[in-house]
């Protein structure tokens, strides 16, 4: 039993992968059969692990036709980033609160990661790397179920998106934008650091809706 459980675990987390690698994009659907082949695997666990994804809300499942990987909805898109505000903006406090240098290189790594990303016009990965970014200023709040819950908002956000509903001049902003949350952060300035944070989150969220559910967008800027 043990070993069953293990390897739909396993498998479960091989199907994250391909959907964080782009291998598997929202609004595919998914042959069971074809991925039991592909990563050498009975049905039984890769079955189990299509099951789990559809309760998380990451796949649709049809009667007589399958899994599909579920594309997002404006009420997910307006729940999910209300939630992921609500959840950086109560713990941002606390985690600053805690910040040292060699947690503060951490965090700036993350950022340059991001901006390397950029440069290397790697895009699908710069909603991986955003999310670590905000997740290297939580985790300094020590809160293990805070920064796994964080973490699962911002995944069921960018893998239902495809990767050319992407707006360019956003990214940019969003490099900006990781810079004066640093900086706010290096200043343990928390009430910086949460104007920031609601001005990221808004902009983000608006700018996707331009794209995916074709909404007038004007981006707000921060006041220094």
């Amino acid at each position: 039993m043990k070993k069953n459980k293990n390897l739909t675990l396993k498998v479960y987390n091989r199907i994250i992968e391909l959907m964080l690698n782009y291998e598997i994009v929202p609004g595919q659907r998914l042959v069971f059969v074809d991925l039991a082949k592909q990563l050498r695997v009975s049905r039984t666990p890769v079955n189990n692990a299509l099951s789990i994804l559809a309760q998380e809300g990451y796949l649709d499942f049809v009667p007589n036709q399958g899994y599909s990987v579920r594309r997002l909805s404006k009420k997910d898109a307006q729940e999910l980033y209300e939630i992921r505000e609500i959840l950086e903006i109560g713990f941002i406090g606390q985690a600053l609160r805690k910040v040292t240098d060699k947690r503060l290189q951490k965090i700036e790594k993350h950022k340059n990661a991001y901006e390397q990303a950029i440069a290397n016009r790697n895009f699908r990965k710069l909603f991986i790397l955003d999310t670590e970014f905000h997740l290297a200023i939580l985790s300094m709040a020590e809160n293990k179920i805070l920064t796994a819950r964080y973490k699962d908002i911002c995944q069921k956000i960018f893998l239902r998106i495809r990767i050319e509903e992407l707006k360019m001049d956003r990214i940019k902003v969003i490099r900006a934008e990781h810079d004066k949350l640093f900086e706010a952060v290096c200043f343990k300035d928390v009430g910086a650091a949460r104007d920031i944070i609601t001005i990221h989150h808004q902009n983000s969220r608006h700018s996707l809706f331009s794209v995916i559910f074709q909404e007038k967008f004007e981006a707000v800027e921060y006041a220094n």
